[in-house]
């Protein structure tokens, strides 16, 4: 019964979640038995392998030290660049560097040559190594100067940002919110700089998807990641002389859309559960980030007729309006919409309607 640990704060991301899918889908298609812990007493007994899913760096590293202190060897599964940590593990993570290059030179190909970067989120271990991939991939055309943190909030990132707009012609976001929020916000106050600022995402997340040709997402294929994850494990079980392997998961740059029992085994000491820090990363706190988080949690389990229903929603119809277009009875379309409400943690219609509106382009007419 293979052990996965994940970051507490980290647990409900839309990239933990995706992390997640990906190695438990492999796990499932390959019959291995796994199981969610929360700590590492409850790792079972015998089992020489632990995965770890995380993002906050003292997190992670208390976590691999812990491991080892344990008796117990992690596996790092990660959306990051490789990070050297002071323990005895593996890991799973972006080829960040080779990728952002590849961004950069995709962007300078479009004429793009002054770039900036944009929500970075300064906890992160994602996050810091994407700046230091960017600074790299520009070869000093760039600096500290260019890099716009998001420390818990977007909106104070954007007003970071927004007396610099006219010192670039492209925005590389570290991840596909930071470019929602960004394009969202231009067209409030500077939707002329929309048709001239290149803004690059990170993840083609499915709310991302719906600004079309405003956003340039990177692809993360997650499922790659859980592939590699078990195909490292099985080397380290056949091969005992194997110490120390890193598989690197590059992004989709050239094919990406336009704009859990608890013993513990003999002879493991016992840690508390305190032996690891709760990390509290203000990133997570932002409202603006929360409901984007949710929202894309509601596009990722929304059915075709949940959509319809959606786009009706946004026009206002009432129930009987839906009803008739949707060929349900009223009561089977307000079920749906009180499903859509508790999964984005509003109170009723009118507030799921007006959470929509905030963060759903609008069609184009005739649609």
């Amino acid at each position: 019964m293979v052990p996965i640990l994940v970051e507490p704060a980290y647990s409900n991301s839309v990239w933990c979640v995706s992390l997640l899918e990906g190695l438990t889908g492999e796990f499932k298609q390959k019959r291995i038995p796994f199981c969610r812990i929360n700590a590492l007493e409850e790792v079972p007994p015998g089992e020489q392998y632990l995965y770890l899913i995380g993002s906050d760096a003292e997190w992670v590293k208390a976590a691999l030290t812990a491991c080892n202190r344990f008796g117990i060897y992690p596996i790092l599964l990660c959306n990051q660049s490789y990070h050297t940590f002071d323990a005895d593990y593996s890991a799973v993570c972006s080829d960040v560097v080779n990728s952002t290059r590849r961004l950069v030179e995709l962007l300078h190909q479009r004429g793009c040559r002054r770039i900036a970067l944009y929500g970075v989120n300064p906890k992160s271990v994602s996050d810091e190594s994407r700046k230091e991939s960017y600074l790299t991939a520009l070869q000093g055309a760039a600096g500290e100067r260019d890099v716009f943190y998001n420390s818990g909030s977007l909106e104070n990132c954007f007003g970071s940002f927004c007396p610099h707009l006219d010192d670039y012609d492209a925005v590389i976001c570290a991840n596909d919110f930071a470019a929602i929020s960004l394009v969202r916000r231009l067209g409030q106050s500077h939707p002329e700089q929309l048709d001239r600022l290149a803004v690059a995402g990170c993840a083609d997340t499915r709310l991302t998807q719906l600004y079309g040709a405003q956003i340039l997402s990177v692809r993360v294929n997650f499922a790659e990641y859980g592939r590699a994850a078990v195909m490292l494990m099985e080397a380290l079980r056949k091969n005992p002389y194997l110490s120390h392997v890193v598989m690197m998961i590059r992004w989709d740059v050239d094919a990406k859309q336009e704009p859990a029992r608890a013993s513990s085994a003999p002879g493991r000491p016992s840690l508390p559960q305190s032996a690891l820090p709760a990390a509290q990363d203000v990133f997570y706190d932002d409202q603006e980030l929360t409901e984007m988080m949710l929202l894309e949690k509601l596009l990722s389990e929304a059915e075709d007729l949940d959509r319809r229903i959606i786009g009706l929603l946004l026009e206002g119809a009432a129930y009987e309006r839906i009803s008739e277009e949707c060929f349900l009875t009223e009561s089977a379309i307000k079920y749906r919409v009180k499903k859509m409400v508790k999964i984005c943690h509003v109170k009723g219609r009118a507030e799921l309607t007006g959470l929509l509106r905030r963060y759903l382009p609008p069609r184009p007419a005739g649609d």
